[in-house]
């Protein structure tokens, strides 16, 4: 696999685009307290906004890595964070990915 790590691409709707740490408060806002929206996700529901600055840290610090592709689903009309998609897991033997999303 040749890796291009995470790229901004655009629809006539979407922006998707590397996450910023001034997401935390729509991230927590819109998806990453919900329990209904984090269910089925490999992190838990945060109880405060301090959880979602942790764990963007940690997404933005990955953006070096080429094999991290982590997007932020952006609305264009109003600029604001609705989403994630993301690369869950990379299975080099056979070229597959596993992609995880959550929308609020």
């Amino acid at each position: 696999m040749n890796h291009k790590g995470t790229k901004s691409l655009e629809s006539n709707r979407l922006i998707l685009r590397k996450f910023e740490p001034e997401d935390t408060s729509m991230m927590f806002q819109n998806w990453a307290s919900d329990e209904l929206v984090t269910k089925f996700l490999t992190w838990p529901t945060h109880s405060n906004t301090q959880e979602t600055r942790s764990i963007l840290n940690y997404w933005i610090s990955q953006y070096k890595e080429p094999e991290t592709y982590r997007w932020c689903i952006v609305l264009k009309e109003n600029k604001n964070p609705i989403g994630s998609i993301s690369v869950v897991s990379i299975n080099p033997h056979v070229e597959s990915l596993e992609i995880g999303y959550c929308i609020g």
